[in-house]
């Protein structure tokens, strides 16, 4: 009888995934960026095992995300598939190898399987996720002293972020977990990832591309789907324009940011405020004077507004030393943050204030400042508040530190 060989075609690992390949325990969490190639090595997980005759199983959020991973499973071992139930989704592989796939909006159904390896893709969209493994999914390994895999992009904070961190903990020796951003796949387009930098909220970018656990802060006075509603793509001609600047007290490599944020108003009794730009960083003062004079002349601005506080006069001598033209107004911080950026806030949630583009560091540091733990002096946010109080709240500007032209 002649030999029958049959070619299966696997992915070749990129080194991302041969390092997880050489560091994995027996339960394993994969948090990736997306387009890592996180789903094709979940299958490929599952190839290995369904290749030795063991029994695997899939399980993912939804039936929509089953679906589609049910259609690349089929297609991948079609060569060595001897049975297909549509309906059911299961394998059989000429090898012996069972693959069932599940979706954990009924987990129930996969109480009493036996499994010698467990591949739950997407974990950070389940629901229940610790209730579905300690109650059910755990169990389905005893018999065969199965593993497990858990793989999925962050999305908030949960029970994905739990496991993650498990697989941190040197005393829970049994787990194994990593993080990589979108770009470590090598395969990747830089000049994509780059154009996505660009384009997305600032929260997204770094859940989706660079992997990280993002949480809205308790107490934080802003939230990203205030400022995600309230974007927009280019500013309308505005009635004025300002750039305000909240100076660091010291100029060394640990200084503070000097918060240079610059926005402009509409005209008309409804104004809406537009935020259009934040060149906040670690400058000397000559540094961050020439960056708000600069920022002020390309945006044709009608003045610079300057925290008094920190250095009063100095503050305007220095703009001058720059250019010695520029009109400068400084206000004087006679209140704490908090109750300055209330009045801001407030029009915020009325969608009276848009930013323009993404601002990505400025929107970081506006959602995850807490006036509550008031630890870091959140010199972007500051620079915002001024301009716009500025702008739309003239009423409640500090009268210290008049106007000069």
């Amino acid at each position: 009888m002649a030999d029958c060989t049959i070619t299966l075609r696997l992915t070749k690992p990129h080194p991302g995934q041969e390092q997880v390949l050489n560091e994995a325990k027996r339960f394993n969490v994969l948090c990736c960026g997306r387009r890592w190639g996180k789903s094709k090595w979940g299958i490929r997980m599952a190839a290995d095992q369904l290749l030795e005759g063991q029994p695997v199983g899939w399980m993912s959020p939804t039936y929509k995300n089953l679906a589609e991973h049910w259609r690349q499973t089929v297609a991948m071992l079609r060569p060595v598939t001897a049975k297909a139930n549509v309906s059911e989704h299961r394998l059989e592989l000429i090898t012996g190898g069972v693959l069932e796939m599940w979706s954990l909006e009924s987990p129930d159904t996969i109480r009493g399987r036996l499994y010698r390896r467990v591949i739950v893709d997407e974990g950070a969209m389940v629901r229940d996720l610790l209730d579905d493994w300690n109650y059910i999914i755990r169990s389905t390994l005893i018999d065969l002293e199965g593993d497990a895999w858990f793989l999925s992009t962050p999305r908030g904070v949960g029970g994905f972020q739990t496991m993650y961190d498990w697989g941190q903990d040197p005393t829970m020796p049994d787990w194994a977990s990593w993080r990589f951003a979108s770009d470590t796949n090598p395969h990747l387009p830089r000049s994509e990832l780059e154009s996505m930098r660009r384009i997305l909220p600032a929260r997204a970018y770094e859940q989706e591309i660079e992997a990280r656990f993002i949480d809205e802060v308790s107490g934080a006075l802003w939230k990203y789907a205030m400022l995600d509603a309230n974007r927009v793509p280019e500013a309308p001609a505005l009635a004025r324009i300002v750039v305000a600047i909240d100076p660091a007290v010291s100029t060394n490599a640990n200084s503070d940011e000097t918060g240079i944020v610059a926005a402009g108003v509409t005209a008309g009794a409804q104004q809406h405020g537009y935020v259009l730009a934040d060149r906040s960083g670690i400058y000397s003062p000559e540094g961050w004077a020439r960056t708000a004079i600069n920022l002020y002349h390309d945006l044709e601005a009608d003045h610079i507004v300057a925290e008094k506080n920190q250095g009063g006069d100095m503050v305007r001598f220095t703009l001058r030393t720059v250019d010695p033209n520029v009109p400068v107004k400084l206000v004087h911080a006679s209140r704490g943050k908090a109750t300055r950026a209330e009045p801001v806030v407030a029009l915020d949630e009325q969608g009276r204030i848009h930013h323009v583009g993404v601002l990505r560091d400025l929107e970081t540091q506006m959602t995850t400042w807490s006036p509550i733990d008031d630890d870091d002096s959140p010199d972007r946010v500051d620079a915002r508040v001024w301009a716009i109080t500025d702008l739309m709240l003239k009423k409640q500007m500090p009268k210290a530190g008049s106007f000069q032209g």
